[in-house]
């Protein structure tokens, strides 16, 4: 199984090898170059691809074969959280929330509803600051408990998913999360609605590449995203597939 403790093992044995082997032939120091770049490209792609489980196991889809899917929300709640939720509310979709403490610290009503109307609510930490993997343990685990406490007092739930702000993940961040009990969530089928601004092309993207079992990252802060989820829920439907909420679809407490 490729992951963390396994490579670095086969990179410190490889560099081990090639250091006594190099008092007894003549090679390059260049030649030490190759196990630090593979090494290095390992470490990259195991940060950036939750999906991988390099450094933390990840739930990113369903094992079981029905066509179930289940739609996630990153970077609430804002205010066209209430236009997702409209929608959501008028279409019967039960979806997941991952929402950033600070955001629910300045709209606890809009949590209040999320949670109100049937949708699981996650920790996407309390400032989802874009230097977040580089923190230490101990300031990583301070947002995820501010978040939780957020969420304690507005919705009186202890929230056990959490999604790690961009999916990235380092061996601090496994060891916080870990230390903190909670279950890592990511997703199956990326959207990019963050980066298109083309209605058309979103629905387009999701509709071309949708499979059983699925956890699809949409954000609710995306007006985008808003003006094609009407479309996305009917086409999805047309296609057979049935909407349950993450929770159920990885049948996982969402609540301690």
């Amino acid at each position: 199984m490729l992951n963390f403790k396994n490579s670095l093992i086969v990179f410190l044995a490889t560099a081990v090898i090639m250091y006594f082997q190099y008092y007894h032939a003549e090679f390059s120091l260049w030649y030490f170059a190759i196990p630090i770049l593979l090494f290095s490209s390992l470490l990259f792609y195991g940060s950036y691809f939750i999906q991988s489980n390099f450094f933390i196991n990840a739930l990113c889809h369903s094992t079981l074969e029905k066509k179930e899917i289940s739609l996630s929300f990153d970077d609430g709640p804002v205010e066209t959280t209430n236009k997702i939720l409209d929608i959501l509310k008028e279409k019967n979709v039960p979806s997941a929330f991952f929402c950033i403490g600070k955001r629910m610290l300045e709209n606890p009503t809009i949590l209040k509803r999320i949670h109100e109307e049937g949708h699981v609510i996650g920790n996407h930490s309390f400032t989802h600051h874009t230097l977040f993997d580089l923190m230490s343990k101990k300031k990583m685990k301070l947002e995820m408990q501010r978040t939780n406490s957020e969420a304690k007092k507005t919705i009186g739930e202890q929230l056990l998913m959490i999604r790690p702000p961009y999916g990235v993940t380092t061996p601090v961040l496994a060891n916080a999360i870990k230390e903190e009990g909670f279950k890592t969530i990511g997703w199956s089928l990326r959207t990019y609605d963050t980066m298109i601004d083309d209605k058309q092309k979103l629905v387009h993207k999701i509709i071309s590449q949708i499979k059983a079992g699925d956890i699809i990252l949409l954000h609710d802060t995306q007006n985008v995203t808003v003006s094609a989820l009407e479309d996305i829920i009917n086409k999805v439907r047309l296609k057979g597939y049935t909407f349950v909420r993450l929770d159920h679809l990885l049948n996982i407490k969402a609540y301690a």
